[in-house]
């Protein structure tokens, strides 16, 4: 049998068997994002580290900053000064307080029904998403990471936007992200976190 014949074979194998594992790669890549981006069902996380950290929202030429504690039942955001503002619970349930943290005042509360349509929602956004990538081992401060982008439109809005995600290559936990919502005026979140297993959320009823 020709050399040249069976030279090309086994370059064609080759090229099976590299391609084959590259769509398995990022077959899993992207489900990965997609599961980052919509933490249900699932796609539910075994365990949630709880953050806090940092937040920076720029849009147009204002610029906020604060600090945000991100648990599994929902999310504290202090001001600037670290005084708690507002609180957030995954069953749609908003307080804010207007004097650090000692009293807390329903701002809204979603129905159960309305809060499965944004599950849904941010499931859809999270199947839809685009031009996904993968980035493994790469260093964040000294920290060993992956980094993960991704492309979507806001489910409710249409907006196109842009996350990147740097999470921990062995536990999963997100120490930094940050959003670009290319909208008018166009908007940029970033959050720096630490795990904080001691940090609650406070009883707003108390």
């Amino acid at each position: 049998m020709n050399r040249s014949f069976l030279r090309f074979c086994a370059l064609s194998g080759i090229l099976a068997i590299t391609t084959a594992i590259a769509s398995a790669d990022q077959a899993e890549c992207e489900a990965t994002v997609r599961a980052i981006m919509a933490p249900y069902g699932e796609n539910a996380p075994e365990q949630q580290l709880n953050r806090f950290g940092t937040s920076v929202t720029k849009f147009g030429e204002h610029e906020m900053r604060g600090y945000s504690l991100q648990t599994a039942e929902g999310s504290l955001y202090f001001d600037a000064d670290k005084n708690p503002a507002s609180l957030s619970f995954v069953n749609g349930d908003v307080y804010t307080s207007m004097d650090q943290g000692k009293t807390w005042t329903l701002a809204n509360s979603t129905p159960k029904e309305v809060m499965e349509t944004v599950i849904a929602g941010i499931v859809s956004q999270a199947e839809k998403a685009t031009n996904i990538t993968c980035e493994y081992g790469v260093d964040l401060n000294g920290k060993t990471v992956n980094h993960y982008a991704v492309d979507y439109e806001v489910y409710n809005t249409g907006t196109p936007t842009r996350s990147e995600y740097w999470v921990d290559a062995e536990t999963g936990f997100v120490w930094r992200d940050t959003m670009h919502s290319k909208g008018d005026p166009e908007m940029f979140v970033t959050v720096d976190a630490e795990p904080a297993p001691d940090m609650t959320l406070p009883d707003p009823k108390s």
